[in-house]
């Protein structure tokens, strides 16, 4: 189809809808103006309250799901907000031994002295400002500082989980290299498991400064256990003393890292694993979505049907998920919604296009009205148009509007024979001899005003 061709095939098929929408609405000549006018007026509110009427609708329809979903992510968000105080807690603590002149200091000395295992004084020190902390706070499970320039040298310690093996490990990866590259920065990692134990830890990592000329002097390592953070995200199963034993018998919470990986959770089993295996969803459509936008969707989870919400932690780059056990019944009310939300929008684009054409249709006729009747009076009608009758003027303003003769004798409800008979006396009567010069007549006189005569 060619760039012309395709505005004159709009062009028709509007003028097929406008015919259908003059029909529809019997806009006639006998019609006044004042009625088309009120008409029109009724269609321009319609066209702009039913949206309202429409969107309160939709409010109103919110399916259960969205209703569950709102409300976990009410709870999330104070959990969140709790999360934000104990991130903020430890980070001012790693941060303490930057700002803190003697802590700072002491580093200095430990870094800058000769003896690479003798540090029992400055352990002692170290070891006393963390137990300070950990005394009120039972998630601080260990720390240590090490000597970023000189492997060799015993590193500072809290506790004994964290074993030499470890630190020796540790500035091989690239999490080492991570903190070293954020120059300052904190940076979030885990879960790890520390000798054998059973017990998961978060790690917050920093790389510690002088205080004064900006030198790396160590890297600071804060071990938090998983299992008192799952206490505090999920103080709810282990205040009712919940049974988990692998089986879900009420929602819980899982904490997940940027890249997917599960940080915390009351199924220990979970701990490490990619979030993806956790949902038996064999589409996955929904799983990227968790670590980017506000998402709940349907999946398998525990031999169960679940509902997951998502909320993100900004300050670590975590996302907390809420798994939520539901019946089958939520699951069909909300696919059902979810159909009849299609047919409920696509009846409103319907009926919203249908008054705007109705209204333009009645808009152009209004204004084709008011054209004639200005032309009437500034120019006076024909001579030729006082010997039509009534009949013959239909059949003409027929004409001009491109009817064929079968279309009029079914507008006028007359045998088409007949409707020939009156346009051979219109003929005569206009001293024409086809249909163009009796539309140009018609055109002459103001009767293609685009009113639909009847009858």
């Amino acid at each position: 189809m060619s760039s012309k061709e395709l505005p004159m095939k709009i062009a028709r098929y509007y003028q097929r809808i406008e015919k259908k929408l003059s029909k529809f609405w019997n806009l006639v000549p006998t019609t006044t103006s004042s009625q088309n006018l009120k008409l029109l007026f009724f269609l321009i509110l319609a066209v702009f309250f039913l949206p309202l009427f429409f969107i309160y609708g939709q409010q109103q329809l919110i399916p259960q799901k969205e209703k569950i979903a709102a409300y976990a992510r009410s709870e999330m968000k104070q959990i969140a907000a709790n999360l934000k105080v104990k991130i903020d807690n430890y980070e001012n603590i790693s941060f303490q031994l930057v700002a803190n002149q003697d802590l700072n200091n002491m580093l200095h000395e430990y870094v800058t002295t000769t003896e690479t295992y003798e540090v029992s004084q400055f352990n002692q020190t170290f070891s006393n400002f963390m137990d300070g902390y950990a005394f009120f706070d039972p998630v601080i499970g260990d720390a240590v500082f090490f000597d970023i320039n000189n492997p060799r040298r015993k590193a500072l310690t809290m506790g004994e989980l964290v074993s030499s093996q470890f630190i020796r490990n540790f500035r091989d990866s690239d999490h080492y290299q991570q903190i070293i590259g954020a120059g300052g920065k904190i940076v979030w990692f885990g879960p790890l498991s520390l000798n054998q134990s059973q017990d998961y830890f978060l790690v917050l990592g920093r790389r510690i400064n002088h205080l004064y000329s900006g030198e790396a002097l160590g890297l600071l390592l804060l071990f938090l256990k998983e299992k008192y953070l799952d206490y505090s995200i999920n103080d709810h199963l282990y205040k009712e003393d919940h049974s988990l034993n692998g089986k879900l018998k009420s929602d819980y919470f899982l904490l997940v890292d940027g890249e997917g990986t599960i940080l915390s959770s009351p199924f220990k089993a979970e701990i490490a694993e990619d979030v993806a295996f956790l949902f038996s969803d064999p589409h996955h459509s929904r799983l990227h979505e968790l670590l980017k936008t506000e998402v709940s969707f349907f999946t398998q989870a525990h031999d169960n049907t679940v509902l997951v919400v998502n909320h993100p932690v900004e300050e670590a780059n975590w996302i907390l998920l809420n798994v939520i056990p539901v019946p089958q019944g939520i699951v069909r009310k909300t696919r059902f919604f979810y159909c009849f939300q299609t047919v409920y929008w696509l009846t409103f684009a319907g009926l919203e296009l249908f008054l705007f054409f109705s209204a333009l249709v009645i808009y152009k006729k209004l204004f084709s009205a008011f054209t004639a009747m200005r032309s009437s009076v500034s120019v006076g009608k024909p001579v030729w148009l006082k010997k039509l009758n009534e009949r013959e003027i239909q059949i003409l303003t027929f004409i001009a509007q491109g009817y064929d003769n079968r279309e009029i004798a079914e507008r006028l409800h007359l045998a088409e024979q007949t409707v020939k008979n009156n346009i051979s006396v219109l003929y005569t009567k206009l001293r024409v001899d086809n249909r163009v010069q009796a539309s140009l007549k018609a055109i002459e006189a103001g009767l293609n005003s685009g009113q639909t005569p009847q009858d």
